[in-house]
């Protein structure tokens, strides 16, 4: 324990995964430490995913604390969760998702490793996540024990896919994901914004286990963000405008295009002219790369009707 009721809180939003959760659970009682509560946020299922918790709660080792809340979206579950949370360091398993055996006792290795002076500069630690077969999501951190950002780790290192983030608790409370946005905000927002004033040291260990459904956030995320264009524009508008460390002209190129690309589904067809603040030449250069993306998003929409 450091600084909380517990050392780890694990959190995890569901909606409707009663047939997935209890593999998270699983995972969980594979862990070599006790230190943590799981934090359980439904939000709004139908399917008894209430009774399945309660009967855990009843035998558990562990605390579990249930709390249901109407469909917002996982953002706000995140929110509620962070808000009532007693760990030092918080973590996000989803419902289609598992710990991988001993993750939590070699998260808390990493981040007792850090000097204790130090630890106030970081927002956290990061590892790997895998696949049921071992293979790795994405790419590898370039090294051990790298000290970075998130927009430099993506723009810099050029690390793709998933990584597992673990972040301190009272980061997240700095940071809380804004909720007038619409009902899926990425959660890439949080942590650029977490990146202008913290770094997270980077291990290549896997810590989660994932498994990407049909109905999940990711297989469903152009869908998402074209129906929720005001938070993916303010995603794209704040990395386009990043000033912090680790920006690279390529990826803020990628940025400018993917503003175009989203101010159109918002129905802002030449955002260069009104909504840019201060990248209006490269959201000019990039717009028919935008345009391409747009109505690609638009025959995918068509097509999954």
């Amino acid at each position: 324990m450091e600084g909380g009721s517990y050392f780890f809180t694990v959190f995890t939003p569901t909606f409707n995964r009663a047939h997935l959760l209890p593999a998270v659970y699983s995972s969980l009682l594979a862990q070599r430490t006790n230190d943590f509560e799981w934090i359980i946020v439904d939000d709004g299922s139908t399917d008894g995913t209430e009774t399945l918790v309660t009967s855990w709660i009843q035998k558990s080792d562990f605390p579990i604390r249930y709390i249901r809340q109407p469909n917002s979206g996982k953002h706000v579950a995140i929110n509620r969760a962070v808000s009532v949370a007693r760990g030092t360091l918080f973590v996000i398993i989803d419902s289609d998702d598992e710990l991988a055996p001993g993750a939590l006792k070699s998260i808390r290795e990493v981040w007792l490793s850090i000097p204790e002076e130090l630890r106030v500069r970081y927002a956290g630690v990061a590892g790997l996540c895998a696949y049921k077969d071992g293979r790795i999501v994405g790419t590898p951190f370039p090294k051990d024990n790298l000290d970075t950002n998130n927009v430099e780790l993506r723009a810099r290192y050029r690390v793709k896919g998933d990584k597992f983030e673990v972040f301190r608790l009272e980061v997240l409370r700095e940071f809380p994901f804004p909720e007038d946005l619409g009902s899926f905000v990425t959660e890439g927002l949080i942590w650029n914004r977490i990146a202008r004033k913290y770094q997270i040291r980077c291990v290549n260990v896997i810590w989660a286990i994932k498994e990407y459904h049909p109905d999940g956030l990711s297989a469903k995320s152009i869908l998402l963000r074209a129906k929720y264009p005001i938070a993916a524009c303010t995603y794209y508008d704040e990395l386009l405008n990043w000033t912090g460390r680790g920006i690279t002209l390529p990826y803020r190129m990628r940025a400018a295009a993917n503003f175009d690309r989203f101010s159109m589904h918002k129905g802002d067809f030449l955002p260069f002219l009104f909504s840019c603040r201060r990248y209006r030449l490269a959201c000019a250069i990039a717009w028919p790369v935008g345009a391409l993306l747009y109505l690609r998003d638009r025959i995918v929409l068509w097509l999954r009707r």
